[in-house]
């Protein structure tokens, strides 16, 4: 049986609190019992699964079953690997089998990836892992826990799709140079393995870091090479993404025409969507038609948002300028403005928080706070 299942039985050994000759007994002796447990006997089934019997664990041996999981674990590696994975309705279906089943790493890893969770108890099991395990364990650490694991993760896997995610993380943490080194090899080393989908999207996430650094000519181009892949594979989604990144875009550089005339094509209708609709909208000053597309941003917000909070913060400042033309004069936005200046550095990545850094600038000039301007300026420059 797999090395992992030494270490189930002391987990589940420990949280029942038995003693291993309170385990054992019956079925083997208790030194044998220890080296199971510390991975340096391998026992056969004829032992261990009286003992998991024993800890309350129906052990999968179902022949058909674990076939079955085995295709449906690699059919989802080699989706994440290939830069999109599908949902895991499998794995969800039958979490408690696959949790008592040789496939439980994989399993509980690939539903941490797809959930952007790390379960704690993967901790214990770091010992029983292969080399895809271990990385894919590094690499939710670097995503959810923030814990820099970078520099051992591509020493040890030094591939496409870990160039692409740790390149993606540094992207969403506002170290734009650093991904754009990483997306760049992601996306050399794609290329190389013919990972069509993974070459369009570190294109897409490249654009991202050029947009956000206002490299509009480079902006441009990686978005085209995105654009043409994703029609190649029929991926609207992406298509969808890029008009909408791009028209971000060009609010942010004043190009309010050229915005709107994108955010026209883009196919998608949720709250960040019309966020972007009603400021150029209010920019173009049609308050009425901003006004009303707020509100079916707040619609959309109820069917499910990226995240619902921050999107809120951001349509109820759009709401309060259209309704209040003096809002620079007003306590209360400059008081909403702050808080949501101060909610987006802390949760969402840094292009949320540059986008709105217009807006907090014009709230400081207005109020005089010229030296709180200046290094607000210098610390997104």
């Amino acid at each position: 049986m797999d090395a992992f299942v030494g270490t189930l039985i002391r987990r589940e050994r420990l949280r029942k609190n038995l003693s291993q000759e309170g385990l054992c007994k019956g079925i083997c002796v208790v030194s044998y019992l220890s080296k199971i447990e510390q991975g340096k006997a391998e026992a056969g089934e004829d032992i261990l699964l009286p003992l998991l019997r024993r800890l309350g664990i129906e052990y999968e041996t179902d022949r058909d079953f674990l076939q079955e999981a085995g295709n449906t674990v690699e059919r989802l590696y080699g989706e994440l690997f290939s830069g999109k994975m599908s949902s895991p309705e499998e794995l969800l279906a039958q979490k408690e089998r696959y949790a008592n089943s040789p496939f439980m790493l994989d399993a509980t890893l690939l539903l941490d990836t797809w959930q952007n969770s790390l379960s704690p108890e993967l901790a214990e099991f770091v010992p029983c892992m292969d080399r895809r395990q271990y990385s894919l364990y590094l690499l939710l650490r670097l995503r959810v826990k923030g814990e820099d694991t970078s520099g051992e993760l591509l020493r040890l896997a030094p591939t496409d799709y870990f160039y692409y995610a740790v390149g993606r993380n540094r992207y969403y943490q506002g170290c734009y140079l650093a991904a754009i080194e990483l997306l760049s090899r992601a996306y050399d080393l794609a290329a190389r393995e013919g990972n069509i989908r993974l070459m369009c999207e570190t294109r897409l996430f490249l654009g991202n870091c050029y947009s956000d650094t206002r490299q509009t000519e480079l902006m441009a181009e990686s978005y085209r090479v995105a654009k043409k892949i994703a029609l190649a594979l029929g991926e609207t989604d992406i298509i969808s993404t890029i008009d909408y990144n791009l028209g971000s875009t060009y609010l942010e550089l004043g190009e309010t025409e050229r915005a709107y005339a994108l955010l026209q094509t883009v196919s998608r209708r949720d709250a960040l969507y019309y966020h972007k609709l009603a400021i150029a909208l209010e920019k173009l000053d049609r308050r009425e038609e901003a006004l009303g597309a707020v509100a079916r941003g707040r619609a959309a917000l109820q069917e499910g948002s990226y995240q619902p909070d921050a999107e809120a913060k951001m349509l109820a400042l759009v709401e309060y300028r259209l309704r209040h033309p003096d809002y620079l004069r007003d306590e209360e936005y400059a008081r909403e403005m702050s808080e949501c200046f101060a909610f987006l550095r802390q949760t969402m990545p840094q292009g949320f928080t540059r986008f709105h850094l217009p807006y907090m600038l014009e709230l400081l000039e207005a109020e005089r706070r010229y030296k709180d301007a200046y290094r607000l300026l210098k610390e997104f420059s």
